[in-house]
């Protein structure tokens, strides 16, 4: 964005393209850009920082996933897209503002992929000595050959072209889980859907 606006608004200042009301709504929509970038950036810093200063606590996830679905439930209504919960009480010591940073940005982005009459799944359970968190959705999935790369910070998928955003959520939400000394697995399939696995360490509570 910043290369676009130099560059558009030197040559209309050399008078090599015309001040017109196009050129300007064009350098305006590459401001919000910059914008939300830099935005992005913030949030990112803040989830690196964060991820080295968690206070952490026992919590319920199935309690943390259902304030966040709670707080979506118009966003996915909006969509058309159902959301549905299976969440079985787990703790695990988290930092409870981080983690609903965790749930909101594997909701939100589930959400962006998932078609009109599609379905995700929050789940959360017991599994041996973990603490389970899994958000099922059945949208466009990820190809292949990208799948390893998704959690890259700034990595934006073909099928993300069309989808507003700047490719850091999963990335964010990959530093805080490790954080939390956790661990997190993608698997997909494309035109099927995506599945996100999040494993913590369990606490009795």
């Amino acid at each position: 964005p910043i290369a676009v606006l130099q560059a558009g608004t030197e040559a209309m200042l050399d008078g090599v393209t015309e001040l017109t009301v196009g050129q300007v709504d064009s350098l305006h929509d590459e401001i919000l850009r910059l914008s939300r970038m830099v935005d992005d950036l913030q949030r990112l810093a803040s989830a690196e920082a964060a991820a080295v200063q968690l206070t952490l606590v026992p919590a319920d996830l199935a309690a943390s996933a259902a304030a966040v679905a709670d707080s979506l439930t118009e966003v996915f209504d909006r969509a058309g897209i159902t959301l549905e919960r299976r969440l079985t009480a787990v703790h695990s010591r988290c930092d409870q503002l981080r983690m609903h940073d965790v749930i909101t940005n594997l909701l939100t982005n589930a959400a962006k992929f998932t078609p009109a009459g599609g379905t995700v799944v929050i789940e959360t359970r017991p599994s041996g000595k973990l603490a389970l968190l899994q958000v099922t959705d059945t949208g466009i999935g990820i190809p292949p050959d990208e799948l390893a790369h998704v959690s890259e910070r700034f990595f934006r998928g073909q099928n993300s072209a069309e989808v507003a955003g700047s490719g850091i959520g999963l990335a964010i939400v990959d530093e805080l889980v490790r954080g939390h000394h956790g661990t997190m697995v993608i698997t997909s399939k494309p035109d099927t859907g995506t599945q996100v696995t999040i494993t913590l360490p369990r606490t009795t509570g």
